[in-house]
């Protein structure tokens, strides 16, 4: 079954028609029109395997279902109420563009967006894979570390060539240590929300998205990825929210200058225009999105490459160290 790992009400906005999207296709570099069914899925991404759910029927007491997480968590949860946060931001714009006095959002409603913002980032597959590879590899790290000192003790080296797998429920495990997990959200939407917040507001609605459209700019090098990156120090993190909206998250003790600024909306030059729409092109895996059907820019820059696309990617593997080495 195709799931959405980008939901549609947010796909939505950057579609003229709420069936289709213009998309260009960075893999066979190709523009065309693409059904929102059809674009950024995969297959049985939330899905619980039926083993496990019979596996697990006491503990759970039959009140999960192979598709819980995706129809009960995300369609009747999550995408609703990250509709309404997005229109209540387009409300805002509108009032600052019809020069009135608009509202500036609070820390707790910073917060209550920044949720969603953390939500939408554990969803890509990228950070999928990541989270659960990483899981994996500790508990081999563990298994090893402890087969390696029964054999110490007990002088029996055989220990050390048992062969114990590791197995897991990909997606359950994955929500559950991501974005199941209120503990680990509630961090991350507190750093981020503690940040200093631009809106960047583009009145032709020019701005692109794509398959991965959270991404952070550093502007300081060698830093330590606090939060995944996405509240690192010298951090700029930056979201499409519309083809009109560009979220910019600016970590607050490198960009200091900037707290006057904290949930204004600024128009947006060409320049930051074309900034922007490079970051969603430059880390989009598949497909890149424009309201407008207009990818100049990145036919511009394929020519440039001498028909090549660049594709950049964060640096998601975690390093697992242990006495016996890494892993």
């Amino acid at each position: 079954m195709k799931q959405h790992y980008i939901p549609r009400c947010y796909l939505k906005r950057f579609s003229d028609n709420d069936k289709c999207i213009y998309a260009y296709d960075k893999q066979h570099s190709k523009k065309y029109q693409a059904s929102l069914m059809s674009v950024c899925v995969e297959d049985d991404m939330y899905s619980i395997s039926n083993d496990y759910l019979e596996k697990n029927k006491v503990e759970n007491g039959g009140k999960i279902n192979r598709l819980s997480i995706e129809k009960d968590h995300f369609a009747t949860m999550v995408e609703p109420m990250f509709s309404q946060l997005l229109k209540t931001i387009d409300e805002i714009k509108n009032e600052w563009i019809s020069n009135k006095e608009y509202y500036r959002l609070n820390f707790y409603e910073k917060r209550e967006i920044a949720l969603h913002i953390v939500t939408q980032y554990f969803r890509l597959p990228q950070l999928q894979e990541a989270t659960v590879d990483d899981y994996l590899r500790m508990e081999k790290a563990s298994i090893d570390m402890v087969k390696h000192i029964m054999s110490i003790q007990t002088g029996n080296e055989a220990f050390n060539n048992l062969q114990i797998g590791v197995e897991c429920e990909k997606p359950v495990l994955h929500a559950n240590l991501t974005y199941l997990n209120d503990e680990v959200l509630m961090d991350f939407a507190d750093a981020i929300a503690n940040n200093y917040w631009v809106f960047w507001v583009s009145l032709g609605q020019d701005f692109y998205t794509s398959d991965f459209p959270l991404v952070v700019e550093p502007h300081v090098d060698n830093v330590r990825p606090t939060y995944m990156g996405l509240s690192q120090y010298g951090s700029e993190l930056t979201y499409p929210l519309s083809p009109s909206i560009v979220l910019s998250v600016f970590d607050r003790h490198y960009f200091y200058n900037k707290a006057s600024l904290d949930c204004s909306f600024i128009i947006a030059n060409a320049k930051d225009v074309r900034r922007q729409n490079m970051l969603r092109y430059f880390y989009a895996t598949h497909h890149v999105f424009s309201y407008k059907k207009d990818f100049s820019l990145i036919d511009f820059i394929y020519e440039a490459e001498k028909k090549k696309h660049i594709f950049m990617a964060p640096n998601l593997k975690s390093e697992i160290v242990s006495g016996l080495g890494r892993y």
